[in-house]
């Protein structure tokens, strides 16, 4: 359910009260949902106990010592927090699950669903993150214009434009502001 967060003004709180894993296929960097013949019984007993989806979670975790139970860590900014392929499921998830919005023209506007990676930390336990993709992304996403690097995760693509649908370019711009120190 979404509450309130009464730390953050205007904020909204996703609690999770139970987790069902859907029928999947999944491998070490990719996961195909199958259709889910219980999906619409799991709403419905969720909606009576006045529960709804609020997000999807997945775990890359590998083990790094068993003897003390530690897991790796390696989502970092050494690496990459999410990939290319994660984004583009999280675009879609968000999609599926728009926020309504009486002041947008569709009435919908982003999305508060939510996406977990439980990880290891950099004290090499279990941790969970949560993320959310960019309204952009969405948008990018919903028109199918994104694509994952199938060599390097962390590293995605926009499609070139053909006959048959633009793609607009994609351009990003990275500011760093150095102080100076005084002397």
């Amino acid at each position: 359910i979404y509450t309130e967060h009464k730390d953050i003004p205007l904020g909204i709180r996703a609690e999770v009260a139970a987790i069902y894993e859907p029928p999947q296929n999944a491998t070490q960097n990719s996961l195909e949902l199958l259709d889910d013949p219980k999906a619409a019984a799991v709403d419905e007993i969720a909606a009576k106990l006045g529960m709804c989806k609020v997000g999807w979670i997945f775990t890359d975790l590998l083990s790094e010592d068993t003897r003390i139970g530690t897991v790796r860590y390696s989502r970092n900014s050494d690496s990459y927090y999410l990939s290319a392929e994660e984004c583009i499921t999280a675009g879609y998830f968000q999609n599926e699950h728009s926020n309504p919005c009486r002041l947008s023209r569709d009435g919908h506007f982003g999305s508060k669903f939510v996406t977990v990676v439980a990880t290891g930390g950099p004290d090499n336990q279990v941790h969970f993150e949560g993320y959310q993709v960019s309204n952009q992304c969405m948008a990018l996403v919903r028109d199918e214009c994104l694509l994952p690097c199938k060599d390097v995760p962390e590293l995605g693509y926009a499609k070139e434009s053909s006959p048959e649908q633009y793609v607009p370019d994609v351009f990003y711009k990275v500011r760093c502001r150095i102080k100076k120190a005084l002397m």
